[in-house]
């Protein structure tokens, strides 16, 4: 009998399947496509198991069956669902390790516990090769049946530089596809944070293409270094066999998406948390495919490019990249209080210090700040990123005020500006906004000199 099932044999499914074998546990796989199963039959052996029909996979399995569901999310999940059960026992686990709604992923998680069997909602980042060589799990339902996969989930996942697995019980129902869901916001604003950099190199600097990947090259040598900006540099140096160009001048500049993003947004507005950033960069994907691009490029004197440009970029980049990934640990802070949720930051941060898309040398610090203070609210409170944040300032202001000289849009480094000067400014405008609410919907507003509630009788003047 094997340990594990795989159902969903693409590449992730099978990768993963592979991965669980190459660690030592016996596995078996399944799909409803069957070049699939053909395709994981090539490296079968005691440890793996490829089957041809949903009775088969079930009957494979010791019990209690440990089964990951490998698929598309949707409706496709609930129709697997549906399948099995019939098949299963009362205490056999399900982990969904799709990108699921995590609306979906309660539901399903409430539905299986009335019929005894647990629920795993499971995000899984690292794509194609972490998922064979070990990918950032984010694990999320019930907390006993974690207990359970935990061993092999563990071996499976990717190791932080101390040797800590990427995997931690993250908390109940549809937590773990939430911090999934955070996870992809954060990856989009840093993914257009550094795009934003790139053109202001470009166009500012008129580095070429291969100096610019050496740029990138070195600051992930230092704190800066991150998995997206590691890729940046080999992105911007590949040629194009045919041509010898460089590849990144020929790609279509739209940018395109999958879902998880817009769902982070829905949920930031119903919770009210302010992902200023990662909302430009998910509206900037928007963007990219309304462009008219009727105007010529910008001209600009290269001579007039600051001398000190590329070290204000890496210090505007490092300081944007922390408030990315703090506006995503500010929405899970404020989902965790609106759900009921025990979520352990700290973990959440080892979890993504290897394997994942996000990974950075920059986890390390928030994961040592939530252990130092498990209730901080915001990054920017903590002693570390309140230092970032006092050295990198200029920087980042000096390069926003270039940019707009130049015509170069900049949505998430102008955000993350506007955040610093907000979230910490006593004297916002906002006054007049509630004072406009009173005065045409009788909305009332609190004072600043005494408690209580107040409405005006507004007038105007004759």
């Amino acid at each position: 009998m094997q340990q594990f099932g795989v159902i969903g044999l693409s590449v992730m499914g099978k990768n993963l399947a592979l991965n669980v074998k190459n660690h030592g546990f016996s596995v078996s796989g399944f799909s409803i496509d069957k070049p699939e199963v053909d395709a994981l039959a090539k490296y079968e052996d005691k440890d793996l198991k490829p089957t041809y029909t949903w009775e088969e996979f079930v009957n494979s399995l010791e019990k209690p069956r440990k089964i990951l569901i490998q698929i598309m999310a949707g409706k496709p999940v609930d129709e697997t669902i549906h399948k099995l059960l019939p098949l299963l026992d009362k205490g056999d686990i399900l982990i969904d390790g799709g990108n699921s709604n995590f609306h979906d992923t309660v539901r399903r998680s409430r539905e299986l516990d009335a019929q005894g069997i647990h629920f795993i909602g499971m995000g899984v980042s690292g794509g194609e090769e972490g998922a064979l060589n070990g990918p950032a799990l984010m694990p999320g339902g019930d907390e006993e049946a974690y207990k359970e996969v935990a061993p092999i989930l563990e071996a499976m996942a990717a190791k932080t530089p101390t040797g800590q697995p990427c995997v931690g019980y993250i908390g109940p129902e549809g937590s773990g596809h939430y911090v999934k869901m955070v996870h992809n916001g954060i990856e989009y604003g840093i993914m257009q944070i550094i795009s934003e950099v790139y053109d202001v190199l470009r166009t500012v600097g008129r580095y070429s293409n291969d100096e610019m990947s050496e740029i990138f090259a070195n600051w992930d040598k230092g704190a800066a270094q991150a998995y997206l900006i590691e890729i940046t540099s080999k992105v911007l140096k590949q040629k194009d066999d045919l041509t010898n160009d460089h590849i990144i001048d020929h790609i279509l500049n739209e940018a395109s998406y999958k879902g998880t993003g817009n769902w982070m947004l829905e949920d930031a507005i119903h919770l009210g948390a302010p992902i200023t950033v990662i909302a430009e960069a998910v509206l900037a994907r928007f963007m990219s495919k309304a462009t008219f691009r009727d105007d010529p490029e910008p001209k600009i004197d290269p001579a007039k490019a600051p001398a000190d440009l590329v070290e204000n970029l890496e210090k505007a980049l490092y300081l944007a990249m922390a408030v990315s990934y703090t506006q995503g640990f500010e929405q899970m802070t404020m989902a965790a209080q609106a759900y009921n949720w025990q979520l352990h930051y700290d973990t959440i941060a080892q979890n993504w210090e290897a394997g994942c898309i996000i990974r950075s040398e920059m986890l390390q610090d928030i994961k040592s700040a939530y252990r130092s203070n498990p209730d901080l609210k915001n990054l920017f409170k903590a002693p570390f990123f309140d230092k970032v944040k006092k050295n990198n300032m200029s920087a980042l202001k000096e390069i926003v005020q270039i940019a707009a000289e130049a015509g170069i849009p900049t949505p998430t480094l102008s955000a993350a500006l506007n955040y610093l000067e907000s979230i910490f400014n006593p004297h916002l405008p906002q006054n007049m906004v509630q004072g406009q609410r009173d005065y045409f919907g009788a909305h009332t507003y609190q004072r600043n000199d005494r408690p209580g509630t107040f409405h005006t009788e507004w007038y105007e003047e004759k």
